[in-house]
C-alpha cells in the first residue's frame, strides 16, 4: 500500500509540475493548478490512511494468528491427555482382570512362601483313586430285588 500511494502522490506531483511550467497567466490554469495541487494532497492523505489501515490489519492478523496457535496447542494437549488416560485405564483393566495363580502350595523347609504352577501329579493319582473307590463302594451298596429275599435251598420253606 505504501508503494501505490506514493506513486499516486508522485504522479500527481508530475502533473502539478507540469502545469505549474506550462504556458500562460490564464486564471483558468491557476485554478486547474490549485485544483491539481489539493488533488495531490488528497492523494498523500489517502496513501497515509492506506498506510494507518494496512498497519492495522497487520496487528489483527498477528493476534489471530496467535490465538489459532494457542488453540491449536490446546486442542493437541486435551487430545494427548484423553489418549493418555485411555491408555491409563486399558492397562489398569488388564492387570485387574489377570488370572490369579492358584497352584499348590509348595512345600519343603527352602519353598520360601511359593506356588507350583501346574498340578501335583501325586495328588491328581491319589484323587482318581479316591473316586474310583467312592465309586466301587455305592455299587457295592445298592440293593437289588433279588437281595430282598434270602437265598434259600429249594424246599426249605415247606
Amino acid at each position: 500500500m505504501k508503494k501505490i500511494g506514493f506513486f499516486i502522490a508522485i504522479v500527481l506531483l508530475v502533473l502539478l509540475a507540469a502545469a505549474a511550467c506550462g504556458p500562460g497567466d490564464n486564471a483558468v490554469e491557476i485554478a486547474q493548478a490549485q485544483s491539481v495541487i489539493e488533488a495531490a494532497r488528497a492523494a498523500q492523505d489517502a496513501a497515509r490512511a492506506a498506510q494507518i489501515a494496512s498497519q492495522g490489519l497487520s496487528d489483527v492478523g498477528r493476534g489471530q494468528t496467535l490465538i489459532l496457535v494457542l488453540l491449536t496447542l490446546v486442542v493437541v494437549l486435551l487430545t494427548g491427555l484423553a489418549v493418555y488416560i485411555v491408555l491409563q485405564r486399558q492397562i489398569w483393566k488388564g492387570n485387574q482382570f489377570q488370572p490369579k495363580t492358584t497352584g499348590r502350595w509348595i512345600g519343603g523347609p527352602n519353598a520360601y512362601w511359593k506356588r507350583m504352577d501346574g498340578s501335583d501329579p501325586y495328588q491328581q493319582l491319589l484323587l482318581q483313586q479316591q473316586l474310583l473307590l467312592t465309586q466301587l463302594l455305592q455299587q457295592s451298596q445298592t440293593e437289588t430285588p433279588e437281595d430282598g429275599q434270602p437265598q434259600l435251598p429249594a424246599g426249605w420253606w415247606g
